[in-house]
């Protein structure tokens, strides 16, 4: 009987060494997208966290793309209300960052990474995304925790989201911290 390979066990993202990031505009997240891509091509990139480039990218693009098309499911309405009253503001404000180490429940799963997603084509479907918004489309629908959120509010937490998945990515150029 062929003996298994273990499974490295996941690192915790509480604790894990991460880039400090905090994105001000789109501008600034496709250049460290760029800076990524640079130091992937040049074989320097280093991760600190759980995902891959790809699966990274891919959970953003999710993220993203809903925000602007709708997402597929919402979470029921009692745990909404309790939500919007207790985390839109936190969510919204731009000078609070998002906590590692959230665990998506299983209603969330749509959210979750491809798994065996290439990075480079998930970069570029993000890449997609970005664009969108920057040629003028605009994130129209609700969150499907925290109900009705305007495009900037949506910015505010698209830009927090950034910082914290792309913090566990560190090009050539850029020290860990």
């Amino acid at each position: 009987m062929p003996q298994s390979v273990a499974e490295t066990p996941p690192i915790d993202t509480k604790s894990a060494h991460r880039r400090s990031l905090r994105f001000a505009s789109l501008d600034e997240v496709v250049a460290d997208l760029d800076a990524i891509e640079d130091s992937l091509d040049a074989g320097t990139l280093k991760t600190s966290g759980n995902w891959s480039v790809g699966e990274a990218c891919d959970h953003l693009r999710k993220f993203f793309e809903f925000a602007i098309d709708g997402f597929p499911s919402k979470a029921p309405a009692p745990v909404r209300l309790i939500a919007r009253m207790m985390l839109k503001r936190r969510a919204t404000a731009s000078d609070e960052p998002f906590p590692a180490g959230f665990k998506l429940p299983k209603a969330a799963s749509a959210l979750l990474p491809t798994p065996g997603i290439g990075d480079r084509e998930s970069m570029a479907a993000l890449r997609v995304q970005i664009d969108r918004v920057q040629k003028g489309e605009r994130f129209s629908h609700p969150s499907p925790l925290i109900g009705s959120l305007t495009h900037d509010e949506w910015m505010v937490m698209q830009l927090k989201h950034f910082s914290l998945h792309l913090s566990f990515l560190h090009p050539s150029a850029q020290p860990t911290t």
